[in-house]
């Protein structure tokens, strides 16, 4: 209940809308600055990238290039007798020609910085030759070639042997450095024109040349390269382990098996990476390379994630600002407001005396003048008014009551009840003294209220008198709850009118009368309903008698339900309007009186002591 009250004060709703003023440009501007941010470092990303991965091609092309271009120097000095193509033409293996051998694979062992070992096999003399580190070993056979050299479709074209675990090419006696991993060109050498293959070149290349050209494509750690053959191979990734390999990512697959040429990719899949790819293809010694590079968002958008952050420590600073701005000016604009709520609040509860602040010269102040001078107007018009309505209340009750108090006199009843007694007739004397109880109830004029169980009492007595002109033909029932509050306040004499009418116009001395007297309390309200079983109240007749009760007709109005009338009357003063009176026939046939009375503490022995 508090919580509600809190939130619909007008502090609580000046702080909200300072703080949501403050805060919803500052949210508003962070966020469409970071989704601005991101868009941007997207499109950055990708154009840089993309012209990284080009320029990096580029370079792997010249790679490659250099590579093929070195295994043709098998074709070098071919007028030359001591060239290794002349050599390997005339099929010669003895010592003569060794040096030769010998000046032609270093030559080319130099010629790049990252050659290990060259070999050379020559099919005409069987022979082969390994140079490593400047040594040269020579050996019968060319077993060194199963399972490295597979024939090319042209052969006249180049194999590329993927990445591979260096060897000594079967030469068990040379002595053999630890293995690196390689690439191995394997260049056929034939004779021209005859198209009749000679020899076999293979140079074994370290990957240093690739892994430099690569580490300037990406940022270690955080993105991955991929450079791939036709076949799905990894010449070189910056994942090491993977060199060699067949990395079968669903993003690199799609990649590969793109139609274009360049260009790039989103990726969101369930392999672990979400991000973009950049790839590009290019068609070398006729084969389709692929470079492909992975750029993960988390990467992608940190600098996106810092700026939010930055903007999101300003955005709580700012919250923390707003919030004791907020708090101060409206705790200084609803101070002197709340001040005067509650002096309304004190006045509201019948205390007329207002202590606002009116020391102020703005208009909180001029307001608690105004009200200040309402009150000291109202205090006087009520006490006034009050006076004047108790002298009123008083004078209309006694004049109402007057109405129906019957001139009987009661020393004369007194005296006919003594008679009675020394004749020996106990009826007379039951009956008089019945009707002296009733006359000393109406004629205690000092007594306008009284319990509920006084009235009952009264009409109790009432039914002991009319039982004598019945006889039999009368049966009266009063019930009333368990709970029924029989010390509820109530005005006099607004029973007995109505259960006099059920005699006056319910039925004769010849009718078998039944009469119902009953009381329950129910949602706040005590009703009592007097109910016969008479002929009831024609139609017209009835709902004329309930417009009057509607609207209150006067005592004075001509018919026969004066009675009734004067008992509204009285209830509707007493209780302020809030009695409820209805009227209705009863079924199957009857008529019935239900008089509803509120119980509320303290409105009984208030309005007690001012009809007093």
């Amino acid at each position: 209940m508090r919580y509600r009250s809190f939130r619909s004060s007008i502090r609580y709703k000046l702080s909200v809308f300072l703080m949501a003023a403050i805060l919803l440009p500052i949210a508003a501007s962070i966020l469409i600055s970071y989704f601005y941010t991101k868009h941007s470092l997207k499109d950055d990303a990708i154009r840089e990238n993309s012209n990284t991965v080009r320029q990096g091609t580029t370079s792997l092309i010249s790679q490659l290039n250099g590579i093929n271009n070195v295994s043709l120097h098998a074709y070098s000095n071919i007028r030359m007798t001591s060239s290794l193509y002349n050599i390997l033409i005339q099929g010669r293996s003895d010592f003569m020609v060794e040096n030769n051998i010998y000046s032609g694979l270093h030559a080319i062992e130099q010629s790049a910085k990252d050659i290990q070992q060259v070999y050379l096999y020559s099919d005409r003399a069987d022979q082969s030759w390994l140079l490593i580190d400047g040594y040269l070993k020579r050996e019968p056979g060319g077993e060194g070639l199963s399972g490295h050299f597979v024939q090319p479709v042209d052969k006249n074209d180049p194999f590329l042997e993927p990445p591979h675990a260096s060897h000594n090419y079967g030469m068990e006696e040379f002595p053999y450095s630890p293995s690196n991993t390689v690439l191995t060109i394997h260049r056929p050498v034939y004779r021209a024109p005859l198209k009749e293959r000679i020899g076999v070149l293979s140079i074994d290349f370290k990957l240093d040349g690739f892994r430099n050209i690569m580490s300037m494509l990406y940022d270690k750690g955080q993105e991955q390269i991929y450079l791939l053959d036709d076949t799905g191979t990894a010449i070189y990734t910056s994942k090491e382990e993977e060199i060699g390999g067949k990395p079968h990512y669903a993003w690199l697959q799609h990649a590969r098996y793109s139609f274009a040429q360049a260009g790039h990719f989103e990726w969101n899949e369930d392999d672990g990476f979400s991000g973009i790819v950049v790839f590009e293809k290019f068609e070398l010694m006729g084969r389709i390379w692929l470079v492909a590079k992975q750029i993960p968002y988390s990467y992608l958008y940190s600098n996106a994630s810092s700026v939010l952050r930055i903007n999101l420590v300003v955005l709580l600073t700012f919250l923390l600002v707003a919030i004791a701005a907020a708090l101060s000016v409206s705790i200084w604009v609803t101070s002197p407001i709340k001040r005067l709520t509650e002096s309304i609040r004190r006045i509201k509860l019948g205390k007329l005396q207002f202590g606002g602040d009116l020391e102020r010269s703005d208009e909180v102040g001029v307001l608690g003048s105004a009200i200040k001078n309402m009150v000291e107007t109202i205090d006087n018009l009520i006490m006034r008014e009050l006076r004047l309505e108790l002298a009123n209340k008083d004078n209309q009750l006694k004049a109402l009551q007057a109405q129906i108090n019957p001139h009987f006199i009661f020393n004369t009843l007194q005296s006919i009840g003594a008679v009675a007694l020394h004749n020996k007739v106990p009826k007379i004397y039951e009956l008089t003294s019945s009707l002296g109880l009733m006359m000393r109830y109406n004629m205690n004029t000092e007594e306008s209220v009284v319990p509920l169980s006084k009235e009952i009492a009264h009409v109790e007595a009432y039914l002991e008198l009319q039982k004598q002109r019945f006889k039999d033909k009368l049966h009266a029932v009063v019930d009333l709850d368990g709970d029924t509050g029989l010390d509820t306040q109530v005005p006099k004499m607004i029973l007995q009118p109505i259960v006099e009418n059920c005699f006056k116009h319910g039925f004769d001395s010849a009718q078998q009368a039944e009469i119902s007297i009953r009381a329950e309390r129910r949602d706040g309200m005590l009703y009592v309903t007097v109910a016969d079983n008479g002929p009831g109240m024609p139609p017209e007749r009835l709902h004329e008698l309930q417009r009057r009760i509607a609207r209150d007709a006067p005592e004075g109005t001509q018919g026969n339900s004066i009675g009734l009338m004067n008992v509204v009357s009285r209830l509707r003063l007493f209780f302020n309007e809030e009695a409820v009176v209805t009227v209705g026939n009863a079924k199957p046939r009857g008529f019935s009186v239900q008089i509803g009375i509120p119980l509320q503490e303290g409105a009984a022995s208030d309005e007690s002591a001012d009809c007093g």
